[in-house]
């Protein structure tokens, strides 16, 4: 049963080895509510009294979209929604400060970093040392935190989304003004444990559908083109305020390598920091307001 005095929302989409049992729900002092929207096929997954499961076959998001279709008094309830995967490590405080700094900021849309031993898809998710976060132009699939109607506008788009794929490049554009509405908080880490769609490929397999044709599909119709995330603006651990992108990416490089040993994949490290550096550069920031289609 949810707790009508919370403002924040955790929903996860949950296989049998979801995490988020260590997510802190259980904790009577939690600001939270939580509910698990269960994929799988046990019966007894996942009853305890605070989970509040629910049960959808499907991928993330068309699965998001069901249970708020069915109740859509949540997103009146609640100002803010976290949508994580299952498998990311990560503790009640660090979740409970994420809301609190969604609140503080007047965010959108925001999300936390990757410990540097978490697989990943976008390096620039990545914690950087020297940021308390980032101000960004995309905020990824993997764990967004939104606020109530920038989730209720989205909904329509999640019904025909398993995978997400190009949603990440819509949510923070949805607004006449999108400058400093969207964030990732590397004071704010978490751990994603499993290499990156492993139960999404096989799922989508199973409907016929790819990550890639819904991604094409989004860009068609929205005309946007490759993902990679630009980080405009920071707050540093000091509290001062960076507003040159070249500068913030050099302190992203800089923390990158002084952390190389501790990354996971690392294999290709070398090529991604050039990129990025050179994104950070020579790429402009696109942030103009999209009109969602019906």
């Amino acid at each position: 049963m949810t707790n009508t005095t919370h403002r924040n929302l955790v929903i996860v989409r949950a296989g049998d080895k979801s995490l988020h049992r260590g997510w802190g729900a259980d904790d009577p002092n939690c600001e939270f509510d939580l509910i698990v929207s269960y994929f799988g096929s046990d019966p007894s997954a996942f009853r305890l009294p605070l989970e509040n499961r629910v049960d959808y076959r499907g991928g993330k998001w068309d699965g998001i979209h069901a249970l708020l279709s069915q109740q859509p008094e949540l997103l009146d309830r609640y100002q803010y929604v976290w949508l994580p995967d299952d498998d990311l490590e990560a503790d009640r405080a660090t979740i409970e400060a994420m809301f609190a700094n969604m609140r503080r900021l007047g965010l959108h849309i925001g999300q936390p970093s990757l410990t540097l031993d978490s697989y990943y898809s976008h390096l620039p998710f990545l914690h950087c040392r020297s940021f308390e976060f980032r101000l960004v132009d995309t905020i990824e699939i993997m764990a967004p935190c939104l606020r109530a109607d920038v989730a209720a506008k989205m909904l329509p788009l999640f019904k025909h989304s398993m995978s997400g794929f190009g949603l990440d490049l819509l949510w923070t554009r949805l607004a006449e003004e999108n400058r400093g509405t969207s964030a990732v908080f590397d004071a704010l880490p978490v751990r994603h444990t499993r290499p990156v769609g492993a139960h999404l490929k096989t799922a989508m397999l199973e409907s016929g559908r790819t990550p890639d044709k819904e991604y094409r599909q989004l860009a068609s119709q929205y005309g946007f083109g490759e993902l990679f995330p630009l980080s405009y603006e920071a707050v540093d651990r000091k509290g001062r305020r960076w507003r040159s992108k070249s500068m913030i990416g050099l302190r992203m490089v800089a923390d990158y390598l002084l952390d190389r040993k501790a990354f996971r994949q690392a294999n290709r490290l070398m090529e991604l920091l050039w990129r990025l550096l050179r994104r950070q550069y020579s790429k402009s920031v696109d942030l103009s307001q999209i009109i969602l289609k019906p």
